[in-house]
């Protein structure tokens, strides 16, 4: 075999060949390349804390002030839209606060002697939520002026356990400077005792 048909016999496997790279993509590409790239982790969220019980917004309502050992997620807050007179019926709104979650929150309203509760003495809301406010109204008569406090247990329900918590809010009615006047006292026959000028006296010796 001549060097010219050698050469013409090598031609067409030659273009074989680099007809067949070329359909490779001639392995110069980076394999890693391929690989989708891997999403930057985010820093971890700190947990919210818990919300804190929303303010009346009523500048007239006041705080109640716990009573009693047992203790739940609740606050209360109370105002006399009007002043109490004596013999009459009068509202004193509520303001329930919870600062936990509850199936159900529970009011009992009860008072002093002398203080009648007319209507409202017991409220109920389901599915509490933190940092409402859970308004209620109780109707009120007091005998005669005086200083009077209402009792208000608030329970906070769930379905593991039953808190509660208790309040009293304080209730003037009437002319309280003289209500807490005292009446003169008197003797074993009912009659009012006079009260005396003291006088000093010296005693002289024998």
């Amino acid at each position: 075999m001549t060097a010219n048909t050698f050469r013409r016999a090598a031609a067409p496997v030659a273009s074989a060949l680099a007809l067949l790279l070329a359909a490779c993509g001639g392995g110069g590409e980076d394999p890693a390349a391929s690989v989708p790239a891997k999403p930057e982790a985010k820093p971890e969220q700190p947990a919210a804390s818990a919300e804190p019980p929303a303010d009346v917004g009523d500048p007239n309502f006041a705080t109640a002030v716990a009573t009693g050992k047992t203790a739940a997620g609740v606050d209360l807050k109370y105002d006399l839209p009007a002043k109490p007179a004596p013999g009459q019926d009068f509202e004193v709104a509520l303001a329930l606060l919870p600062r936990l979650q509850a199936d159900t929150l529970e009011v009992e309203v009860t008072g002093i002697e002398g203080l009648t509760i007319v209507n409202g003495a017991g409220a109920r809301f389901d599915k509490v939520l933190s940092g409402e406010t859970y308004p209620a109204t109780v109707t009120v008569r007091a005998d005669k002026p005086g200083l009077y406090y209402l009792a208000v247990a608030a329970k906070m329900i769930t379905q593991v356990q039953t808190e509660a918590r208790t309040f009293s809010v304080p209730v003037v009615v009437g002319n309280v400077a003289a209500a807490q006047k005292t009446a003169p006292a008197t003797d074993a026959a009912g009659q009012p005792v006079e009260s005396m000028p003291a006088e000093e006296t010296s005693r002289q010796g024998p």
